[in-house]
């Protein structure tokens, strides 16, 4: 149950913070590291895989609605969290982009992303408020997500 808690705090702390705007962007690097122009299209891909990424984990997340089927659906919530953490860290990779890049990103799928990440904030705002159903499953496969914050 403590860890209920806990978890229920940390997602509730977590969701808003998804819903507000996001820059879909990798992490930032060392300036020495900004990528030229011509590199607006590996940014722009690697911002709609992680875009993909979180769309599945909220379809996922949608079939919850108790405890049977929150220990069902948490196998696959672990897979795409894990998913999620090997595509962020191929996105660091891609170092800094530079305003430029940033600001291609974000007018080509900017809205798209912010709109993603509302969807998922309330898609396990009301989950949290539940305590997840009391799945330690479920529990277990989310909180990796959760110190991604």
């Amino acid at each position: 149950m403590k860890n209920s808690i806990l978890l229920t705090a940390a997602v509730l702390a977590f969701a808003p913070a998804m819903a507000q705007e996001t820059a879909p962007a990798a992490p930032a690097a060392p300036a020495e590291a900004a990528a030229p122009a011509a590199d607006a299209g590996k940014f722009e891909a690697a911002a709609r895989n992680l875009m993909g990424c979180v769309k599945e984990l909220n379809a996922a997340l949608q079939t919850v609605k108790d405890t049977a089927s929150a220990d069902a659906a948490a196998p696959k919530v672990k897979e795409l969290v894990e998913k999620m953490n090997a595509v962020s860290a191929e996105n660091e990779k891609l170092g800094e982009p530079t305003p430029e890049i940033q600001a291609q990103v974000e007018k080509a799928i900017g809205a798209e992303f912010e709109q993603t990440m509302k969807d998922l904030g309330e898609t396990m705002r009301p989950m949290a408020m539940n305590g997840f159903y009391d799945s330690e499953a479920l529990m277990e496969a989310i909180a990796p997500l959760l110190r991604m914050n």
